[in-house]
């Protein structure tokens, strides 16, 4: 399998253009965010469900 070409980031200089890089990678957009917990608590809940019934 062949690895995937890097991404097109923005910077000046090398420092700039690293920075850039992993901030793409580890920003999480809020929506994204509630969406995962919601999910969460709803596979939590169906959980206590089935211990209980």
């Amino acid at each position: 399998m062949k690895p995937r070409p890097a991404p097109n980031v923005p910077g000046k200089n090398e420092f700039e253009h690293f920075d850039n890089a992993v901030r793409q990678i580890l920003t999480v957009s809020k929506d994204d965010l509630l969406k995962k917990e919601s999910r969460e608590k709803r596979k939590k809940e169906r959980k206590k469900e089935q211990k209980r019934g």
